[in-house]
């Protein structure tokens, strides 16, 4: 190749490159294949024997004891083939190599004398990967595709042994999100503002993923827990291929019992069930139906509601029956119209009765609240060689892929579901055959809700309500009757605010070859993620009909909450009713908010992340693997958010503005020694952590300037008032501008913020016992920032408390001293059965510390290492994954785990209280153990099952139906009637089970493969319980503490017939509370029926079942 031409490629490379350094990058993981070539006659091995990998321009030579290793194998499936002068050659196909996992081929070679054609097998999958020391999962795009429920790679995470969720977060092995890393191609794929992993990508974009929930080698630092190893497609540079999925489901309400604006359901009834509404609870149910009215609120009734508005509206006269259709809008419910005809004529004389206009009724139905969704998946890609340039190019290649996603809440809020778009590109080029080019685009956008409650100050980190708000949104909406007592915030869909994010990432990767056993890659992404929220008031104030002399608009929809007060007027005739509604448009009588109290959000919180990285790669003599490298990751968070509620200025504003720029910096070397079977991981890592510079408020931990008055807000509105709200608009840190003055007045408020440099060691061993089984144990140290909401973010209120968290930058980073041991076996050639047994000693832990001054001027919780965890658990894993007509996985997981405290949980600033406190606070929680076994097991009818009989093969191949079961056991927790000491997680929920169900047809026309598919969730439509989670429970105005503890939880405990209550220590109890605390069989998680009519059910029988059956229906077309 000349000069020129090769100076223009490089040139274009260049030019691409600079492009798309804006979009997302990811390097190419790349892993190793090695294996030895014989005689298959003698046995003997072939010493110069060429084993290539097909379409690529990898390749090594055996040496004298047979053996061959080739290296820097991007991860895919491959075509390996073994070529001798004097013997056939040989392919093997279906070859798949996997990050962090080495692949063997052994061939035996036929000599040429015996004439034969070209010999082709095919690799047997589940090999025992003799080299691997820890526990990986290795996932494929047909595993994925043979799963039920599979629209996203964290669906099928979740399910594997050791994998959780929490606030929709993935944790692993019982660590917290922010200890779970993510990456695609190789680049990290972190929210570091959050302190969460992100796993959103395109399916159709997905070559194959690895799971490493064990000890993993020096290579990998920052992440403690887990990691999430995605390769993605690149394509191919001899053809173009691309696949389309749709799917959508049948439309349905995603939990059991009534609609939340059934006018008979629990928070509804007093007020909209026609036979009670008017007269009251008291009248109706007290002397008649003890039970009904111990669990609903108490209600007057709307006739003495309307006198008492007559009273003093004389013009302008309400009747109970307006009323009633006014509350009916509010909750946006649909009146009982049949029920409300049938009333006696003096009763309906009494209220006023009026029939609704059909205009009205239209009005009410398009009013209503509609919990019914729909959601949708579309997911497409395609690549293969770049258009009209991709020879002159170095074969470039391209694969371009997107995902479009709604998912609909399980009740409706701001927004009705939360939609997803993400479009991700990678290309390949090789420039030279020593050189490769891998570049990679991400774009992403979210629009979805927020779970945090502006008026509240919530605060926005991954433990709490950080990110987006899940689908499944039951929490964080049954949390509202944890507010101000009651469900007062339940009927306000505003409450949670809009939010909507963009990410864009941009990288490359150069991979270079130096010679057949030594390589370097370098790395370069850049990260960005942007938030964003709507605020401010969007109620349309259209007058939309009248109830008498209400007018109503589309409230409660739409916020409208610094309105000073909703006077609505319309001119109905010659007369002009004006009607000023209550605070919070509330209703008599009824314990409402229908608005006001939403708040604003204002987040404008850039996360942008640059990293580098550098690796030495060599195949050292037959028995060791080198890899050596250097990382820098720096982080750029600038976060800009503040939330608001207030009428009259800054009251009840919290800021969380602040702006730092941390980084790491790591270096690892690594061996990998293998010697007679055995397999030794060798490695140390050094890493870094820079804590963004600057200084900090720890001189001083009860200074006058942590307290309310400190901050001197104004209180009225005007140009001070709009001069704040706009310094804080801007990212400035008001409180921190003060603390700067503050420190001048007195130096050493402030303090320099610490750096920390630490180093850990990883081993690892795998041994074999037989050409079927081995042995494995790793042992390590793992080191990672704090999350960086504990480190940097504080949550200031002015005017009222002032400091409520302080961060902590000084914070060491914790440290978690892994073991695992494990064994693996394959038998029966297909099976392979993977049992591990890990501990985990986390030290340095982040918790926090409560510093409170005698006077109370100064109350706020500070973050410290003063934690820790003893985290214990067995896995089981079986799989088999070879093409056959039956193939699948089951795992089983049990952990054990503990936490408790190493230090004090409240400082005082008079140092006798600390001194009577102790060093220690002896803080200890102790989790049971709940075992899940999960099992996916599909069932293949081969695409060529009947070759002589087009018709019947047509009919009958090429169908699929998977199976997913999975069970865990219920929650323990305490139920101690008789308050005895040492009593602890003695009871437990119901176990959880399901039955999910997969079946698809694939029909091959001209080449293309059509696939149609149903997938249901949850087949046998069981009622899953929600007892364990406590929003079924109601909470009144004295209720405190965990929902067990609650009025509600205890009386319906105390109504089993538990076995427990077999005992004559109950007998005070039963003569205290007569029908209650009766032994029997009885079983947590029983409710009232015809049989058991002495059960006191929870109130809320919204939330007692969740996840009803749930049908996709769907088509993939692969081309």
């Amino acid at each position: 190749m000349s000069l020129n031409k090769f100076t223009i490629r490089l040139l274009t490379i260049f030019l691409l490159l600079t492009i798309l350094l804006l979009s997302t990058g990811y390097s190419q993981t790349r892993s190793k294949i090695q294996g030895t070539v014989k005689d298959v006659q003698t046995g003997e091995v072939l010493f110069g024997a060429n084993v290539v990998l097909l379409d690529t321009y990898l390749g090594a030579a055996t040496d004298v004891h047979g053996k061959y290793f080739i290296i820097n194998v991007p991860i895919g499936t491959y075509k390996v083939q073994a070529t001798m002068i004097g013997y056939n050659k040989k392919v093997v196909t279906e070859v798949i190599v996997s990050a962090d996992k080495v692949t063997t081929v052994d061939f035996e070679l036929s000599s040429a004398i015996i004439q034969s054609e070209e010999v082709i097998v095919t690799a047997q999958r589940n090999t025992l990967n003799t080299e691997v020391s820890n526990t990986i999962t290795v996932i494929t795009a047909e595993q994925l595709e043979n799963t039920t429920g599979m629209r996203e790679i964290s669906s099928f995470l979740e399910k594997q042994p050791g994998v959780s969720t929490e606030n929709g977060f993935l944790q692993i092995r019982g660590g917290s999100s922010d200890q779970t890393g993510t990456f695609v191609n190789g680049m990290a794929y972190n929210n570091a503002a959050v302190g969460n992993a992100e796993t959103s990508i395109p399916l159709s974009s997905i070559e194959q993923v690895s799971l490493l929930s064990g000890g993993f080698n020096a290579e990998y630092g920052n992440f403690r827990s887990g990691l999430i190893n995605i390769t993605t497609k690149s394509g191919s540079k001899d053809k173009y291929k691309g696949t389309i999925s749709i799917s959508r489901n049948a439309p349905l309400v995603k939990r059991f019992g009534p609609l939340m604006n059934d006018p008979y359901s629990p928070a509804l009834r007093p007020y909209l069930d026609p036979s009670l509404a008017f007269y009251g609870t008291d009248n109706t149910w007290k002397n008649t139906d003890p039970y009904l009215y111990q669990q609903h609120d108490r209600f007057d009734g709307w006739i003495p509601a309307a006198n008492t508005f007559n009273q003093t509206n004389p013009k302008f006269r309400a009747s109970a029956m307006d009323y009633y259709y006014l509350a009916s809008w509010m909750h946006m419910a649909l009146p009982d119209y049949e029920g409300l005809s049938k009333l006696p004529d003096s009763v309906k004389t009494a209220i006023g009765y009026y029939e609704l206009s059909d205009e009205q009724k239209k009005l009410f139905k398009d009013h209503a609240w509609d919990e019914e969704g729909t959601d949708y998946n579309f997911d497409v890609g395609f690549g293969g060689p770049f258009p009209f340039i991709s020879k002159m190019l170095g074969n470039l290649t391209f694969y371009l892929s997107h995902i479009s996603k709604e998912t609909s809440y399980i009740v409706p809020v701001s927004r009705k579901s939360q939609k997803t778009h993400v479009t991700l590109l990678t290309m390949k080029t090789n420039p030279m055959e020593a050189l490769t080019l891998t570049i990679n685009g991400l774009w992403k956008r979210q629009m979805g809700v927020s779970p945090i409650k502006p008026a509240f100050g919530d605060f926005p980190d991954a433990a709490r309500e950080g990110g987006f708000m899940t689908s499944d949104n039951l929490k964080y909406f049954a949390r509202l009757s944890n507010l101000d007592g009651g469900v007062n915030y339940w009927y306000t869909p505003p409450m949670f605010p809009l939010l909507n994010q963009t990410t864009l990432m941009g990288g490359f990767t150069l991979n270079h070859v130096y010679d057949a056993r030594t390589f370097s890659e370098f790395a370069a992404s850049y990260l960005s993620i942007k938030d964003n929220a709507p605020v401010g008031d969007n109620r349309n104030s259209s007058i939309m009909t009248l109830f008498g002399p209400f007018p109503v608009t589309e409230m409660p929809y739409g916020k409208w909450q610094f309105a000073p007060n909703n006077r609505l007027t319309t001119i109905v005739g010659s007369d002009t009713i004006s009607y000023l509604y209550p605070n919070y448009d509330a209703l008599p009588g009824v314990f409402r908010r229908f608005r006001g109290k939403e708040g604003d959000l204002y987040t404008n919180v850039h996360t942008q992340q640059q990293r580098v990285k550098y690796d030495l790669v060599s195949q050292i003599g037959d028995h060791n693997y080198f890899k050596a490298g250097i990382e820098y990751n720096r982080f750029d968070i600038d976060h800009k958010l503040w939330m608001k509620w207030n009428r009259t200025g800054p009251y009840n504003s919290y800021e969380f503005n602040y702006r730092r720029t941390p980084s790491t910096t790591g270096a690892y070397v690594q061996d990998q020694i293998s010697f007679e079977g055995i397999v030794a991981n060798l490695g140390i890592r050094m890493d870094y952590f820079y804590g963004g510079g600057g200084k900090w408020p720890s001189g001083d931990a009860f200074a006058y300037a942590f307290t309310s008055a400190f901050g001197e807000a104004p209180r009225d509105p005007g140009a001070a008032t709009d001069s704040f709200y706009a310094a804080l608009a801007s990212g400035r840190s008001l409180i921190w501008e003060k603390w700067e003055e503050y420190d001048k007045e007195n130096p050493g408020f402030l303090q320099p913020v610490k750096n920390f440099m630490t180093f850990s060691p990883r081993l690892g061993v795998s041994f074999p016992v037989t050409e079927r089984a081995k042995f494995y144990f790793n042992y390590g140290h793992f080191r990672s920032n704090p999350p960086y909401s504990t480190m940097y973010l504080i949550r200031y209120r002015y005017d009222k408390n002032g400091l409520y968290d302080m961060a902590n930058p000084n914070l060491e980073p914790p440290k978690t001293v892994s073991y695992e041991l494990g064994a693996t076996y394959n038998f029966l050639d297909n099976y392979l059965v993977n049992l591990s047994g890990y501990y985990k000693d986390i030290t340095g832990q982040n918790g926090d510390v409560n510093y409170k001054s005698s006077s109370g001027s100064v109350d706020y919780e500070l973050w410290e290492n003063n934690n820790y965890q003893d985290i214990q658990g067995v896995e089981i894993n079986i799989t088999k994954n070879d093409n056959s007509w039956i193939t699948g996985w089951v795992n089983f997981n049990y952990m054990l785990k503990k936490s408790g405290l190493t230090g004090r949980a409240v400082v005082s600033d008079v140092t006798i209280n600390d001194d009577q406190a102790g060093l220690y606070s002896g803080q200890e929680s102790r989790f049971l153990p709940q075992p899940l076994f999960n099992a996916n097991i599909t069932f293949n009818a081969p695409r060529s099952l009947f070759e002589d009989n087009l018709l019947l093969n047509a009919l009958l191949s090429g169908w699929s139906t998977t199976f997913f079961f999975e069970w865990k056991s219920g929650d323990y927790f305490t139920w101690n009637p008789l308050n005895k000491e040492h009593v602890s997680s003695n009871v437990q929920w119901p176990t959880h089970t399901m039955l999910n169900m997969k079946m698809s047809k694939t029909f091959i026309v001209r080449g293309i493969g059509i696939t149609m598919f149903v997938d249901v969730s949850n087949l046998l439509n069981n009622k899953i319980s929600l007892l364990n989670k406590g929003y079924a429970f109601r909470r009144n105005n004295v209720d405190g503490g965990n929902f067990t503890q609650w009025n509600d939880t205890k009386e319906y405990l105390a109504s089993l017939r538990l076995p427990m209550y077999n005992s004559p220590e109950y007998d005070v109890l039963r003569e205290q509370n007569p029908g209650k605390y009766i032994a029997g069989d009885d079983k947590i998680g029983d409710l009232r029926s015809d049989s058991k009519s002495y059960i006191n059910d929870p109130d809320y029988s919204y939330f007692i079942f969740g996840q009803p059956r749930d049908i996709w229906f769907g088509i993939k077309i692969d081309f």
